[in-house]
């Protein structure tokens, strides 16, 4: 009964960290794309819509737009395992893998920052698993990989976005 009770609660700890992580991420994705579109549009004003500029600049503003749309994918298609969840969970737990104890430590409190390395790990453990605990390995990769997809996406938008002011301002000079 006990393991059950445990096996609930990191499932709703994990379900609400993924819902944490689908508000960021979706704030992102329109931030990434008004950035983007901004920068793109100067670029073309700039460069007179230039060939160069539509590949290169084009590819250059879809890197943040591409990371933030990969994480909100990663998300929402663990959202679809969410029912499942706590049943994977439960089983997990019940398996004797030392990478069980990290969904333990998380139900705890433990701080998320403490335990990312930890997911880490419980994500290779899983890897091998990942046909008979579809949501649990969903879950969890998405958790371990969204956070550096946004990391991306912020570095891609204080980049694209320099870029166009850059632009911005050399065309106002011209």
């Amino acid at each position: 009964m006990q393991l059950d009770v445990t096996a609930r609660r990191a499932g709703e700890g994990v379900q609400t960290l993924l819902r944490r992580l689908a508000s960021l991420v979706g704030g992102l994705v329109v931030v990434a794309v008004l950035i983007s579109l901004a920068t793109f549009a100067t670029g073309l004003w700039v460069f007179d819509s230039s060939t160069a500029w539509i590949v290169l600049g084009g590819i250059l503003c879809l890197v943040p737009v591409g990371a933030a749309l990969i994480g909100w994918l990663l998300v929402h298609g663990a959202a679809k395992y969410t029912p499942r969840l706590i049943s994977d969970i439960n089983t997990f737990l019940k398996s004797p893998s030392p990478a069980a104890q990290v969904l333990i430590d998380y139900d705890t409190g433990q701080p998320i920052a403490a335990s990312a390395k930890s997911f880490g790990s419980l994500q290779t453990d899983l890897e091998t698993r990942k046909a008979d605990l579809p949501a649990l390995y969903i879950g969890v990769r998405a958790i371990t990989k969204v956070p550096a997809l946004a990391a991306i996406t912020v570095l891609g938008m204080l980049g694209v976005g320099a870029l166009g002011t850059i632009l911005l301002i050399g065309g106002l000079i011209d």
